[in-house]
């Protein structure tokens, strides 16, 4: 991954990290788009099971705790990513 598209990554999985905290309707599609742009590499995995946590059940707080955990956890390896290219 190249550092733009690793910077991309770390906008994404902000993005949708915020829009967990916030309990925002937009977070499952997000964590989709972040994990689709983190493609083949370990912040895929994390963001995927977030997105799939978020879609499966919403509604519960567990659930939105996981799924914020992965998050930030992709989060962190898209960074690390970034910093890797620097």
């Amino acid at each position: 991954m190249n550092r733009t598209d690793a910077l991309r990554v770390v906008a994404l999985a902000a993005q949708a990290e915020m829009a967990l905290v916030r309990r925002d309707g937009v977070c499952g599609p997000l964590l989709a788009q972040a994990a689709r742009a983190a493609a083949g590499t370990p912040a895929e995995l994390v963001l995927a099971e977030a997105s799939r946590l978020v879609r499966a059940a919403p509604e519960r707080e567990a659930v939105r705790q996981a799924a914020l955990s992965l998050t930030r956890m992709g989060l962190h390896e898209a960074e690390a990513s970034v910093l890797e290219s620097a």
